[in-house]
């Protein structure tokens, strides 16, 4: 149906390694998230547009009625940080050509812009002859074609398998149903993408959730790893043109008239100029490193309605230390691959792997020494825009997020299955709980928590996973929490 950008390197950004404050001023994890979620929404508007034509009869027609430029403004919570530019027609050899630009902005130091471009044979059955993907994260840029990739970033490059194997048809086949067969509520059809971060072609289901007086709505099933964004939707008017695109309840896609209503927010503050995001709690937490289980409630300052983790009202979370919880298959199988974020096939990788681990065979041993090798290796930082973990081994340095990638990547070239987790970590000094990077390493099938910033083996009672069903929603409403310490068990 469409192609997938990247997503856009996370960060959290501390003074220290253990700080005493969390600097509002830059907000990289929400600016990961809500990148993971603008990615997602741009992918759509490009080939979305096809609903507002006449029914075609091959597949060929319908790309040929595609072309053409069209603008959007992307607003978190109604706040525009903005635009997507998608434009579609053909090359100077006649072949099909789809370009999608995004370019958003969330605070002040950041400045996130992301391009792609995709070009089918003219030729029937309009095979993928090129795929290319370029953002500021780290300068990157991947090129695919004839089943390989090209991928230059901070400077380096390097040449990788990658599936090219996508045709015309894979690529509009949700637009042609819905402009051809008049689905109707609850029936399903897939489509195939390119996945610029593993490299692959991805299958996503779309369902159709309203037919009725000629307004259309679909939403894009979950998989197995579903992103924390929430569900992608798209509202169509009866024209079948994309009226509005959302990807959970706070970052949407609108589409306008033109460049300039596009742009509006240029003219405006960023939106997380002056934010806070980091929780007070009612009193400190003593000796937190000493915690077996914490329990704390969530209180709105304002008295509104809380909606942690898709749960009004008042909410309660609770923490053990060390905490286990057994890992799905789907979740192995992803968390060690390698891809362009996690590049753990990469040779300056292994090395690195090779020098932590040694010799060590047992997985927790093999866990612990990642841990306390990446806490040392690196020397933590303050760091702005998005950084890949090519930027992170070269410069030797890092914010938590970079850390936390760090060891995601060494994992997996190690054979042991990592990944990222964002949430909230209390800093004692401060007496609050703010934004925090670590990891959850899979261990016999469990996955167990580590936090090479920090080096902690294990993963005390203070750590707090945003949830991955609602972490906008959770990081919107930071600003106006507080924590109440209910329960502490030493």
């Amino acid at each position: 149906m469409q192609w997938r950008p990247a997503p856009t390197g996370r960060r959290v950004t501390r003074k220290t390694g253990r700080p005493l404050a969390f600097a509002p001023r830059r907000l990289g994890i929400a600016a990961s998230i809500i990148g993971g979620g603008l990615a997602t929404l741009a992918l759509i508007v490009a080939a979305a547009t096809i609903w507002q034509f006449r029914p075609a009869t091959t597949d060929a027609d319908v790309a040929a009625q595609l072309a053409g430029e069209r603008w959007y403004a992307v607003t978190f919570r109604h706040t525009p940080i903005g635009h997507y530019r998608s434009e579609a027609g053909r090359t100077d050899d006649g072949d099909f050509e789809f370009r999608g630009t995004l370019h958003f902005k969330l605070d002040d130091d950041v400045d996130s812009r992301i391009e792609d471009r995709l070009v089918f044979d003219r030729r029937s059955p309009h095979r993928l002859i090129r795929a290319e993907h370029a953002s500021t994260k780290g300068k990157r840029r991947v090129v695919i074609a004839d089943n390989r990739a090209e991928i230059v970033e901070s400077g380096s490059s390097r040449s990788l398998d990658a599936d090219s194997d996508l045709e015309l048809g894979d690529y509009l086949a949700v637009e042609r149903w819905l402009a051809t067969e008049a689905p109707e509520p609850g029936e399903v059809r897939a489509a195939r993408s390119v996945d610029f971060d593993s490299l692959s072609i991805a299958t996503d289901r779309w369902r159709v959730l309203l037919s009725d007086a000629g307004e259309f709505e679909v939403a894009k099933e979950a998989r197995a790893a579903a992103a924390a964004s929430g569900p992608t939707r798209i509202r169509m008017g009866d024209d079948l043109a994309p009226l509005r695109m959302d990807s959970g309840d706070l970052v949407s896609l609108h589409r306008v008239k033109d460049e300039a209503t596009a742009r509006i927010w240029e003219q405006t503050p960023s939106l997380f100029a002056s934010a806070r995001h980091r929780v007070e709690v009612d009193r400190p937490i003593r000796n937190p490193q000493a915690l077996t289980r914490l329990v704390i409630a969530l209180d709105d300052r304002d008295g509104g309605a809380i909606d942690w983790a898709g749960a009004p009202g008042a909410t309660m979370l609770s923490a053990e230390a060390d905490p286990m919880r057994p890992a799905t298959h789907a979740e192995l199988v992803a968390a060690s691959a390698a891809t362009v974020n996690y590049p753990a096939n990469a040779p300056v990788v292994h090395d690195l792997a090779s020098r932590a681990v040694g010799a060590l065979q047992d997985p927790r041993e093999k866990a612990n020494a990642l841990t306390l090798f990446v806490h040392h290796h690196l020397r933590y930082r303050d760091t702005a825009g998005g950084r890949t973990v090519s930027d992170t081994i070269r410069d030797g340095s890092g914010d938590c997020t970079e850390f936390a990638d760090l060891y995601t990547t060494l994992a997996r070239a190690a054979g042991l299955p990592a990944r990222t987790v964002i949430g909230l970590a209390y800093l004692g000094e401060s007496q609050a709980f703010a934004l925090h990077a670590w990891n959850e390493v899979a261990i016999r099938g469990a996955w167990r928590g580590v936090d090479p910033t920090w080096g902690e083996t294990r993963i005390g009672a203070t750590h707090f996973p945003l949830p991955s069903d609602g972490a906008l929603t959770a990081i919107a409403q930071l600003p106006n929490l507080r924590f109440r310490v209910v329960e502490t068990e030493y």
